[in-house]
């Protein structure tokens, strides 16, 4: 996924506790078939980098894997730890491992805002031998005629932001940090489609968790938002996403 400047915006990278309840709410989980991969092996322990309200951990952990999850944002902390994750408040750059290890490092919508150049050889440092780092990303598709809808309405109001509803299956990936580092072997990227039915309003709650989307501020991501449920009522007021999720795996020598 080509995301990786992102790390060095750290207002946005920690702007989301903001709408912490919101991203919990609308921001869907991950697929079953991802975690049946993950732990096609024996996992026992897992650290789930960048967990926010702790989706990935609680699915973890519901398959009995002993999870930790860390986060530098206290608002989202706070709604991971109501959910039961055991959550440690921290980048994952500073963060202090106090010689723990893990068989298993999951990152859901969180790898892009790690430093590059030191975050692979701090997961080869956490990871046991043989232990896998998984970072994944969902994305939403929809129909073309409303996504042609969709793209009008960002071109007139936020001209700058990638369209949510576009598919990104086939845009080039960024060089992958993991790829040329000597601690680990990379497998071929994976792709889980999913389905999913939203009204006009949980699509408009899905978008204002997006960084990107909540720098328009109140007034403007409001005209986008009203300009996107109105384009969904005039398709029945459904939006059918036909998603994915875009799994980047690599293993610890």
């Amino acid at each position: 996924m080509p995301l990786e400047h992102l790390h060095a915006d750290r207002d946005r990278a920690e702007s989301f506790g903001s709408s912490a309840e919101a991203y919990d709410q609308f921001r869907p989980g991950y697929p079953q078939a991802l975690f049946d991969h993950l732990l096609a092996g024996p996992v026992r322990t897992a650290l789930d980098v960048g967990c926010g309200t702790g989706k990935v951990a609680l699915d973890l952990s519901r398959r009995g894997v002993r999870t930790l999850g860390i986060d530098p944002d206290q608002r989202m902390v706070a709604v991971a730890r109501r959910h039961g994750v055991d959550v440690e408040v921290a980048r994952f750059e500073s963060w202090d491992d106090a010689g723990r290890r893990f068989d298993l490092i999951t990152c859901g919508h969180s790898w892009h805002w790690i430093d590059p150049s030191t975050g692979p050889d701090k997961a080869a440092r956490l990871l046991a031998p043989g232990g896998r780092i998984a970072r994944f990303w969902n994305y939403h598709v929809v129909q073309a005629g409303l996504l042609g809808e969709f793209e009008a309405s960002y071109a007139e109001l936020a001209p700058t932001l990638s369209v949510i509803g576009r598919d990104p299956s086939g845009d080039v990936d960024a060089t992958d940090p993991f790829g040329a580092h000597s601690a680990f072997t990379t497998a071929p990227p994976r792709t889980y489609r999913w389905h999913r039915r939203m009204t006009a309003a949980q699509w408009a709650g899905l978008i204002a968790t997006f960084g990107d989307h909540r720098r328009l501020g109140p007034d403007r991501l409001g005209h986008l938002s009203s300009a996107l449920q109105d384009a969904i009522e005039r398709h029945g007021g459904v939006v059918t996403v036909d998603g994915g999720t875009y799994l980047l795996l690599a293993q610890r020598a």
